[in-house]
């Protein structure tokens, strides 16, 4: 399935020897490449992608059998998404007879706005949705005559990480494995369970490093994922349960994405799907034309994980076992639950949306007390808009969001609870660029605080950039270098990585994360958690 931003032009025609499937689309650019695992139990060897004279994209299929059946359709605007085009492979069973087909390939395509680094897919959790690449279908008699296209799947990943700025340590010995099954209600439902466990032996192998407040945060976790049903009348859609909702995609930023938790204990190293945390929530959606309207309802919110004092990444200038009281806003007050509208609309290729959502800070910010500190999550009003628009051969793409009700750190000793409010606004524009076997994204962003107090620690404006290359090298491998810096104080982040697609279900990936500049700065806090990590991982 390919998402697209307009109605496709498009050609699919087969080739023999090898056995191909080759599709043209015209006016269109690849804003990612797939990821490896995509393909597993398919009948899809690998994918080829090339950006043809002008603005045209060829997608080439690589079969490993040219024994299947081919089918292909485009589809509205639906669930959160624009134009698709499907592509149904079904392959034969060796009677004659064809089966349902195995999987739908699901790609990124058009000039949607590109994701984060080492994320492989935007939202993957929901592209993977239609039809996710998973094991075959089981036999309806096996499960219930009320369920139908019952899949399982998931991955499983080992990664290890060493610190490599003074003391040397181990820094992650993580084990993870990720469960999900989809399936249909035969009056028309769908549903999608999932659960995620994780265990990290550097918490017990440098327990003479890590205080038992950190080891006893980060060492284990099981994590209910996605788990949601969906239910379709006219032309609304409705999500039920715990889900993602992305209302704002920038490579490596998260500022119109103001309704997801992340799990941050890592900073923003990890990829942006498994660093999301879903939330419990209530969905409605409408879809007129080329208009999408977007309801929303978080009765039982979730909130970011930060970890606790004397951890890598911990956001809070603590010494190491300081107690801090986390207050969690009481679920059962309606003045606590999120509620957000967001409305899209694309007008001559340009795709618009705006959004308000009120709901407390997914975020906590340290408040002083007498006699102790408290992570408290201020109750925000934030109003947000985001644009993208291809020309050509390149993306332009923007977000900006207005917070009002947030809370900064401020030593200066008036300010009560050592927090000062103020209202702000968050933006960044940006340009991501192909060019053939390359991508280059750019971007640039900043913060005006309205009422700043100078003892807030940073200036009324601040202002970075980020700067991202990628280079596919040959099928299989895959390079990237991501680079952010704040220039207001020079710090700076860089983010190597090199990626290695051993088949459709295996990917190796070796990289590091380095941080230098004052230690005020974002990135500068972080200079002695400079890294080095591997991580593999196999989907099923």
């Amino acid at each position: 399935m390919l998402d697209l931003t307009g109605v496709p032009a498009y050609e699919i025609r087969e080739l023999q020897a090898p056995q191909r499937i080759v599709i043209d689309l015209k006016d269109t650019i690849l804003s990612t490449p797939a990821p490896a695992g995509l393909f597993a139990a398919t009948p899809v060897q690998a994918l080829q992608a090339e950006q043809l004279e002008g603005t045209g994209l060829r997608l080439i299929l690589r079969m490993t059998d040219a024994d299947f059946r081919r089918e292909d359709f485009l589809l509205r605007p639906h669930a959160q998404r624009g134009h698709r085009l499907v592509v149904d492979i079904y392959q034969a069973q060796r009677t004659g007879a064809a089966t349902a087909p195995e999987s739908a390939v699901v790609l990124p395509s058009g000039a949607v706005a590109p994701v984060s680094p080492r994320e492989p897919v935007q939202d993957q959790a929901a592209a993977q949705e239609d039809e996710p690449a998973l094991a075959p279908a089981l036999p309806l008699e096996a499960v219930s005559s009320r369920i139908a296209d019952l899949r399982f799947g998931g991955y499983a990943e080992l990664a290890a990480a060493y610190t490599i700025a003074d003391p040397q340590r181990w820094s992650r010995l993580r084990a993870r494995i990720e469960v999900e099954t989809t399936g249909r209600f035969d009056w028309g439902g769908r549903f999608k369970l999932a659960g995620r466990a994780d265990g990290d032996a550097a918490y017990a192998v440098e327990d003479d490093f890590y205080p038992s407040a950190v080891r006893d945060n980060q060492r284990d976790e099981f994590m209910i994922r996605e788990t949601y049903l969906d239910i379709s009348t006219d032309n609304w859609e409705y999500r039920l349960g715990r889900q993602h909702v992305v209302w704002g995609e920038m490579v490596g930023l998260f500022l119109a994405d103001v309704v997801s938790a992340r799990d941050r204990r890592e900073f923003f190293l990890q990829e942006f799907e498994t660093m999301r945390i879903p939330q419990w929530a209530v969905r409605a959606e409408h879809f007129a034309g080329n208009a999408h309207l977007e309801l929303l309802w978080v009765p039982y919110p979730s909130y970011d994980q930060i970890g606790k004092p004397g951890a890598d990444f911990y956001p809070f200038p603590l010494p190491a076992g300081t107690p801090v009281r986390e207050v969690t806003p009481s679920r059962s007050d309606l003045s606590n639950h999120g509620v957000g509208a967001r409305f899209s609309y694309l007008a001559g290729g340009w795709d618009l949306s705006g959004f308000f959502y009120r709901s407390r800070d997914v975020a906590p910010t340290l408040y002083r007390t007498p006699d102790t500190f408290e992570l408290r999550h201020d109750r925000l009003h934030q109003t947000g808009l985001t644009f993208s628009k291809d020309f050509f051969s390149f993306v332009f793409k923007g977000e900006a969001v207005y917070t009002s009700g947030r809370s900064f750190l401020s030593a200066d000793p008036a300010a009560r609870f050592g927090v000062a409010a103020s209202d702000a606004v968050d933006y960044v524009v940006g340009v991501m660029i192909p060019r053939g076997l390359w991508r280059f994204d750019a971007q640039f962003y900043g913060r005006h605080v309205f009422d700043h107090d100078p003892g807030m620690g940073f200036d009324a404006d601040e202002l970075g950039l980020t700067l991202l290359l990628n280079r596919k090298v040959g099928d299989r491998l895959e390079a990237e270098v991501l680079y952010l810096a704040g220039l207001n104080r020079r710090d700076w982040s860089l983010q190597p990585s090199l990626t290695w697609a051993i088949t459709q279900s295996w990917r190796l990936q070796l990289g590091a994360d380095l941080f230098g500049g004052r230690e005020i700065g974002l990135f500068g806090q972080y200079d002695d958690s400079d890294r080095v990590f591997v991580e593999i991982r196999k989907w099923f």
